[in-house]
């Protein structure tokens, strides 16, 4: 009897194993929605059970094996390539997503930067790309010329009465105000000869987004090059889809009035695959702020 049960084991307990282990697979698949590939698993280690236990039992003959893991074998070649294939996809739209997210969020920050640029000297923000496109490509900003450090000294006498033109005492070091006034003054002293703090008029394309820079920063993460004309498409869109810009000329908040912005989209990616597209903005339209929602992840 002991040899009887001995045999069985021996016979059966790696086919049974199978079966078991694929009926829980099965089930387990079933239960928690488990996608395609797993449930092909798990039919396959069902299937496998099952034949084993009918070979152990002498009921199959060995050409049925045979032809049974020939198809077996192409089956699980298939379900490694589509698995595989399943992952690659996976990994290239993550990539993809990654590549749209951070040419997105650099684009809307050149956007706003202009824009902030536009309500500084007209007051209001850019209404409309066009507008905003021409003043990128020919507006100008100002930008105070520095040339030349304050002397690190107090003023003399003669020159305190030429700037205030009383006898105040001259008790701290020139400041830089001061020494601004100095180096226009008739008597400028000779340590504040070539002395600027002038303001001027420069390029915004120049100054801000074709500087060396920037041009080596959108190269190192992978960005196109910049070109303003194309900063109201949406990324990964072939130039289809634009930002959503909205504005307002004055809005209240407390006594004072402000402009308002926002400037809206959908990334044409999921941050989980299989979910609704990701949404991107910055600003709002009830108060004068401009944060962006990446800011706030």
């Amino acid at each position: 009897m002991e040899i009887n049960i001995s045999v069985l084991v021996k016979k059966y307990s790696v086919p049974a194993l199978f079966f078991l282990f694929g009926t829980f697979m099965l089930v387990t698949g079933i239960k928690q929605n488990q996608d395609n590939m797993f449930l092909l698993a798990a039919v396959l280690m069902f299937l496998a059970g099952i034949i084993s236990i009918l070979y152990s039992t002498g009921k199959l003959k060995i050409s049925i094996i045979y032809g049974i893991s020939i198809f077996a074998g192409i089956a699980a070649a298939l379900l490694l390539f589509f698995s595989w294939k399943s992952v690659d996809e996976t990994n290239t739209y993550n990539k993809n997503y990654a590549m749209c997210k951070s040419e997105s969020i650099q684009n809307l920050t050149d956007i706003r930067y202009a824009q902030k640029a536009y309500a500084e000297k007209y007051g209001t923000y850019a209404k409309d790309w066009a507008t905003l496109v021409e003043f990128i490509n020919t507006g100008t900003v100002p930008f105070v010329e520095s040339v030349g450090v304050v002397p690190s000294r107090k003023m003399t006498v003669e020159e305190s009465k030429y700037i205030y033109k009383d006898n105040r005492p001259i008790d701290v070091n020139m400041t830089e105000k001061e020494a601004y006034l100095l180096s226009k003054s008739p008597l400028i002293p000779e340590d504040l000869v070539g002395f600027k703090r002038d303001t001027i008029q420069i390029s915004l394309l120049n100054s801000k987004f074709l500087t060396r820079a920037n041009i080596e920063n959108r190269k190192k993460t992978g960005l196109p090059m910049f070109n303003a004309a194309n900063l109201r498409f949406i990324p990964f869109t072939k130039n289809t889809k634009e930002w959503k810009l909205e504005t307002k000329d004055s809005i209240q908040m407390g006594d004072d009035f402000f402009p308002a912005i926002m400037v809206s989209g959908d990334m044409p990616f999921a941050k989980i695959q299989g979910t609704a597209n990701e949404k991107i903005s910055f600003g709002k339209l009830t108060s004068n702020e401009t944060a962006g929602s990446w800011e706030d992840e």
